[in-house]
């Protein structure tokens, strides 16, 4: 299907109005028209949380989030499901005698539903087993709260200018690929984020964040082929999002795929495959919870060397390439932390709760309490590439013969402890002989353990850029990489 002749339309969407500032809140015109939030602001959401603490007897601890958001998704080469969304929340943990947690959480902010929640929390905590090691909640440690860039862009949500933006990045691939299906989605927003315990700790921060990709396919060829691309940055004017169309443009084959058995190949993973796997890896050893149940690889690996020096990754929420963060979800300032030096291990991350039962002390990466994340524990999540020094036809070169890997999908973990996960390429795969492309693949199935193949890195891109989920919880910094060996163990017919 071809994409529309002319700009595609975004269906002008009346948001609700919103709540009237505060006297304390920011007076700046810098909104884009007459229904765009004001500037957050950080003040109220404390006030907020000390209302409810105020209705709290003993030991708690509280968040209060804010998030809005515009978003636009395109499909079949039409723009459509243009939309403003706007939440405000609170989450509560009580601690009760016997250092049992209960947390409950709750959108209704009138004084009514703050009682509640202190309610339902304090009721779940009376029937939860004991919590080992709980000790009290984090005690701030002073110190500024670390300052963050916040970009007003992220305000507006004129959708007939994001609208326009979309039709410049629809015009770049008919330009180049004639015929085509465009799929994608931008969003831009912030989230507020405060809190504040019974030991007095009162923090906040504002994200701002934006983030986009896009889907080039051409279903009449056979097999179908397409191209990706994808990019986040707290300034949406790093968000290119012509930029992007003319990336996807480049991973999208011309010619049909030939056919290449599976076997163990050299590969330059791009920097969204590599995103997939630091993705992965996080989830499936870097934080402390995996590290007591004793299914991640750190249970034995820290220390050891796990991967190639040439790959350096570190945990540091001030990048200002990537969606910079100044707290952790227990209010404790972030820093910046090794989690891979010199091919060595460094430990997992760890929140207030988690250190206490390891003897140490936390590294600012508690995770919100409520599900789903409470569940996973502290986890790092601003994993940070050091950046190499070759360009991507550099790159190319330093591959020799192998494959190109514009990205991974359908990825699912075999062994946590092994890092072992399985998966298949997707959207621009090539094949490499003598430094050169040389034609484009049929996608291939993997399974292979993501320390292994950062063992095998061998060159890093010098080009960094932020790949970020689509609200910008999970926003690390990454590089492609050259890695001498991946072991893919099947074939497909496209």
């Amino acid at each position: 299907m071809s994409p529309p002749a002319s700009r595609p339309r975004a269906t002008k969407t009346r948001a609700p109005a919103p709540r009237k500032a505060p006297a304390h809140a920011s007076r700046r015109s810098d909104r884009a028209g007459p229904d765009s939030p004001s500037r957050p602001e950080v003040k109220e959401g404390l006030e907020i949380l000390d209302r409810m603490l105020g209705f709290v007897h003993g030991d708690a601890d509280a968040r209060f989030y804010e998030d809005r958001w515009t978003t636009l998704r395109c499909a079949n080469s039409r723009l459509y499901q243009p939309h403003w969304e706007s939440t405000r929340a609170v989450s509560l943990r009580v601690a009760v005698e016997g250092g049992k947690l209960g947390v409950a959480m709750t959108t209704d902010l009138s004084p009514d539903g703050l009682r509640a929640v202190v309610e339902q929390a304090t009721s779940l905590a009376r029937v939860a087993p004991p919590a080992p090691g709980f000790h009290g909640f984090a005690k701030d440690q002073g110190g500024p709260t670390p300052e963050i860039p916040f970009s007003t862009k992220v305000l507006a949500h004129d959708l007939e200018k994001l609208g326009d933006r979309i039709a410049a990045a629809f015009s770049i691939v008919e330009e180049n690929l004639g015929p085509a299906r465009i799929s994608g989605v931008y969003n831009q927003g912030y989230s507020l984020l405060a809190v504040a315990n019974t030991n007095g700790l009162r923090r906040g921060h504002r994200r701002s964040a934006a983030q986009a990709s896009i889907l080039t396919e051409l279903p009449e060829k056979d097999p179908p082929v397409s191209g990706w691309a994808e990019g986040s940055h707290w300034d949406p004017s790093h968000v290119d999002l012509t930029s992007l169309a003319k990336e996807a443009v480049e991973a999208t084959p011309r010619t049909a795929p030939k056919a290449v058995g599976p076997g163990k190949y050299r590969v330059l993973l791009m920097g969204p495959a590599v995103s997939e796997l630091t993705g992965h890896l996080s989830w499936l050893g870097l934080g402390a919870s995996s590290v007591e149940e004793g299914w991640s690889f750190l249970t034995t690996g820290t220390g050891q060397k796990l991967v190639s020096p040439t790959f350096e990754l570190s945990d540091d929420p001030f990048c200002s390439e990537g969606l910079p963060s100044s707290i952790d979800f227990e209010g404790l300032p972030h820093q910046v932390r090794p989690v891979f030096e010199d091919g060595r291990a460094h430990g997992p991350a760890h929140d207030t709760l988690t250190a206490a039962r390891a003897g140490t002390t936390s590294t600012k990466n508690a995770m919100p309490p409520e599900a789903p994340f409470g569940e996973l524990g502290p986890l790092p999540l601003h994993l940070t590439m050091k950046p190499g020094d070759l360009d991507r036809n550099e790159l190319v070169k330093e591959l020799k013969e192998g494959v190109v890997v514009t990205r991974f999908w359908y990825v699912r973990a075999v062994h946590p402890g092994k890092t072992i996960i399985t998966g298949m390429t997707r959207d621009g795969t090539y094949w490499v002989e003598n430094g050169e492309i040389k034609h484009p693949i049929r996608n291939l199935r993997f399974t292979e353990s993501i320390l292994s193949t950062l063992a095998g890195v061998e060159a890093v891109g010098e080009q960094r850029r932020c790949y970020s989920d689509e609200r910008g919880y999970f926003a690390p910094v990454l590089a492609p990489i050259v890695s001498k060996a991946f072991t893919f163990t099947s074939a497909t017919t496209f």
